[in-house]
């Protein structure tokens, strides 16, 4: 199994690359603010008999405050528990506002859409009552013509 990591910025920045994969972890930043994409590759040898043989990959991708080795960080800098967990909230408490303005930005983004296709609905409906006034007069006249030619009025 070959595996790839890269974005999809107008850069298409790589993160990672591996081939014959059987266990990696990988840890990397990103580069740019853009969707990171992972690609597996499974290729059958050239004369390997293709007699239906599946394969499972688990595949756990962390971000933000999670994908942090808290344990690691304070064996490096020998931090109390105490500020551990500190340290660990803090992460978590950005993530969250992180996610929050996220949400506020796709909210505004949705209200806009939203508003616009409001202002689309109104004119269609005005244009329609128009024209379905115009109809009816022009139908009005069109009769009461139609009946004094026939002498009926």
């Amino acid at each position: 199994v070959n595996m790839e990591i890269h974005d999809d910025s107008p850069h298409v920045n790589q993160y990672g690359a591996r081939r014959q994969l059987d266990d990696a972890t990988f840890r990397f930043d990103t580069q740019a603010h853009a969707n990171v994409i992972v690609c597996f590759q499974n290729v059958l040898e050239p004369n390997f008999p293709n007699d239906g043989r599946s394969q499972t990959i688990q595949f756990k991708m962390e971000s933000g405050a999670m994908a942090e080795d808290f344990h690691k960080v304070q064996q490096e800098e020998k931090l109390k528990p105490m500020e551990m967990e500190l340290r660990r909230l803090a992460l978590t408490l950005d993530d969250v506002q992180d996610e929050l303005q996220y949400l506020k930005q796709r909210e505004s983004s949705l209200r806009d859409a939203n508003e616009r296709m409001n202002s689309r609905v109104k004119t269609f409906t005005f244009i329609s009552i128009a024209v379905l006034v115009g109809v009816a007069v022009y139908q009005v006249l069109y009769l009461r013509r139609f009946f004094q030619q026939k002498k009926l009025i």
